[in-house]
């Protein structure tokens, strides 16, 4: 008997089972498995990772627009303006202080509108008339319809002018404060008031308070 026969009826008598070629294949089902159990397990891994990393950019970008929205009330609520090219968005902080209104010249309860939109009359309860604002006296001059005015210029390019004056108190160039005495004029007479920016005529409701010119 050859060699080669002999050393295949040995592998057959030891084991009970075998190739003619002397190795074994019964151990390569094993090593399938294994290799299957391990892809599955890092496709799992790399599923809870994509999903963990979608829940933080969630999240945190919610936590960036809050941030956002939290910049843009401080500066609604302080006042403080930005550092230049600090991004706040479209809010900006205002002066509330530039956009009070005066105080009327006279106490008057009967107030009208004339000359389309350009000149606002009001019946005086009292003799006084006031400055509505502070500035310089230009000039103190008669008009033939609506008597004796006063001239004043702000140091914003804003005039008032006063008609209506029985008598003046105040002299050219000099200067007026907020509330001080213009002149006077006797209850039940009418006080004109006209305001210019720039030299252009305004519609003075948009800067007297008439609800303080009342009694």
């Amino acid at each position: 008997m050859k060699l080669d026969e002999m050393k295949v009826q040995y592998e057959r008598s030891r084991d009970g089972f075998g190739s003619e070629s002397g190795f074994e294949v019964k151990e390569d089902a094993p090593e399938v498995k294994v290799n299957a159990s391990g892809i599955a397990i890092k496709l799992g891994l790399c599923m809870a990772v994509l999903a963990l990393a979608i829940v933080i950019r969630a999240f945190g970008g919610g936590k960036n627009e809050e941030r956002v929205a939290q910049t843009s009330t401080n500066v609604e609520t302080t006042g403080q303006e930005p550092e230049a090219g600090e991004a706040i968005g479209t809010l900006r902080y205002v002066d509330a202080g530039s956009v009070r209104k005066w105080n009327a010249p006279v106490s008057s309860n009967d107030i009208e509108l004339l000359r389309d939109g350009q000149l606002l009359r009001f019946t005086a309860l009292g003799e006084e008339v006031s400055a509505c604002m502070t500035g310089k006296v230009l000039s103190v001059e008669h008009d033939e319809q609506l008597g004796n005015f006063v001239r004043v210029q702000s140091d914003t390019d804003c005039e008032t002018i006063y008609y209506g004056l029985e008598t003046v108190a105040v002299q050219q160039n000099g200067e007026v404060h907020e509330g001080d005495l213009l002149g006077t004029v006797s209850p039940g007479r009418s006080i004109y008031l006209k305001v210019l920016e720039k030299g252009a005529p305004q519609n003075p409701t948009e800067y007297v308070d008439l609800s303080l010119g009342k009694e």
